[in-house]
């Protein structure tokens, strides 16, 4: 039971029954169907050319010309249109940002989610709600909760998610991003891709078009706030940092610290990008939450996710500002491939699992054997993206951003259809080898190549080239050792 619903900043909630709408939150109607957000979240109308009201649009969409929406929408085609379903996807999908849309203007209504699933939803057909977390959705009854699952990936324990649309509670489910829902039927229905991806062909044009798209989507946030941009040692940020170049006495940078190794080198290396740079920059140590912040996070978060270690950190962060992140960068590298796959290895649901380290039970195998029979595609690198996408950033990232109480205007520049589909559509050498942060940096900020990814700057870079080595003898050593003991009972998968 939840007695704190300004606690909730930037969540909503789609009904039947006005009733379920928490009282300080801003309420409208449209037919039978109620829309309740808090206050910080805002909404705006969608209207067809003949001016026909046609669904709601919440969140942060940024429009193709590089705005931040804040005013009613105008899609252009009529509400009368026959292939409406397609006309608006495509209309919505020319958009950027965070977000999520209910559409009226189809046979039924439908709920559709931005690219990534950064503004998070779950819904119950049971309650016929649909909500940004289960924490909005009551319980049926002291049997909702799935235990046996809750005990298998032991959340809050360990820093784990609940996949393929699972959650905590037998009587609702995750909406994934790629994945419309239709508030008639209560079924997830895919609706990307649907077909396979047709590979590059003018890679400086694809490069240039994706630079273009980020450029607009930054623009579109100085424009209207203040903002904080992530600055690590990796990729992404780096193409982020390039592609903002326009706007650097408006963005204040920022390095968060984490306790892990990889966040030292981040600690080592982005200061001194932002000193050779002039950049504003602050670096956030790492703070240990307390039990009552690790417990508000998790009951903005639905109990669903883990990662309220950073909770205390993010939360320092000017709640004025909004905060733009490197998130979904790595679907243009093979950073998520299984290593040695190419387009046509043999997969099957337990490569998924191992792959993204989850307990193999029987409720989790079965979802993940049904997400890979439902794929309209065969190439298993797309595979492995998708996968990527909506598991680790629709079912962990995105819901995490509720979390994070006192800003809820993070952004990923990232997150745009066709910034993905290019990403997607790359050569598989090409992303392999980590081309494009390369050949976008080259274009933008050529300067930029001069500081190494992810390796340290000065003299800390010889004992971290030391350490490199030694861990990899090390790792290629007990894979061998690995691959002696399994190989007599080792099969490829099938799928």
């Amino acid at each position: 039971m939840i007695f704190d619903y300004d606690d909730l900043v930037g969540q909503f909630i789609l009904c039947r029954n006005e009733n379920d709408i928490p009282a300080p939150w801003t309420m409208r109607r449209h037919g039978s169907w109620y829309l309740g957000v808090h206050v910080a979240l805002p909404v705006v109308e969608i209207l067809a050319s003949d001016s026909a009201m046609i669904g709601w649009l919440l969140g942060y969409p940024i429009h193709p010309e590089g705005l931040l929406v804040t005013e009613t929408v105008r899609f252009s085609f009529s509400s009368k249109v026959s292939q409406v379903s397609a006309q608006f996807e495509s209309s919505l999908y020319a958009y950027g940002g965070r977000f999520a849309a209910v559409c009226f203007a189809t046979q039924t209504p439908r709920l559709y989610l931005d690219p990534c699933g950064t503004l998070a939803a779950v819904f119950s057909p049971k309650q016929q709600m649909v909500a940004s977390t289960t924490t909005l959705i009551p319980r049926l009854d002291d049997q909702d909760d799935n235990h046996e699952l809750i005990r298998a990936l032991d959340i809050p324990g360990k820093d784990a998610y609940y996949p393929f649309g699972l959650t905590s509670r037998r009587s609702v489910a995750r909406l994934l991003p790629n994945h419309f829902l239709d508030l008639e039927t209560w079924q997830a229905v895919r609706h990307w891709p649907s077909q396979e991806f047709t590979p590059v062909d003018k890679l400086p044009d694809a490069v240039n078009e994706m630079a273009h798209l980020l450029k607009n989507n930054i623009t579109a946030v100085v424009r209207k706030h203040p903002l904080y941009m992530s600055l690590t040692a990796g990729r992404d940020s780096r193409m982020l940092l390039a592609c903002a170049r326009p706007h650097l006495h408006d963005i204040s940078f920022v390095t968060f610290g984490v306790p892990q190794s990889w966040g030292l080198l981040d600690k080592q290396v982005a200061p001194r990008i932002a000193k050779r740079l002039h950049l504003k920059h602050s670096f956030l140590p790492y703070e240990q939450p307390s039990e009552n912040e690790l417990n508000e996070w998790l009951n903005r978060t639905g109990y669903c996710i883990r990662g309220s270690q950073w909770v205390r950190t993010y939360n320092r962060l000017d709640p004025q500002r909004a905060v733009l992140m490197g998130a979904a960068g790595e679907l243009g590298r093979g950073f998520h491939w299984r290593k040695g796959d190419t387009e046509s290895s043999p997969i099957c649901a337990d490569d998924l699992l191992l792959k993204r380290d989850l307990p193999i039970t029987t409720e989790i195998k079965s979802r993940a054997r049904q997400w890979l029979e439902n794929l309209p595609v065969k190439n298993t690198l797309t595979i492995w993206g998708l996968l990527y996408n909506e598991l680790f950033n629709g079912c962990w990232f995105g819901p995490l951003l509720y979390g994070f109480k006192y800003n809820p205007l993070y952004i990923w520049p990232f997150s745009q259809r066709r910034i993905i589909e290019i990403m997607m559509s790359l050569p598989a050498d090409y992303r392999r080898n980590n081309i494009l942060p390369v050949e976008l940096i080259k274009s933008h900020w050529p300067e930029l190549l001069r500081i190494p990814f992810n390796w340290p700057i000065g003299i800390k870079r010889y004992f971290y080239a030391v350490k490199w080595r030694t861990d990899l003898i090390r790792r290629k050593w007990f894979s061998k050792i690995n691959n002696k003991k399994t190989l007599p009972n080792a099969s490829p998968g099938k799928g």
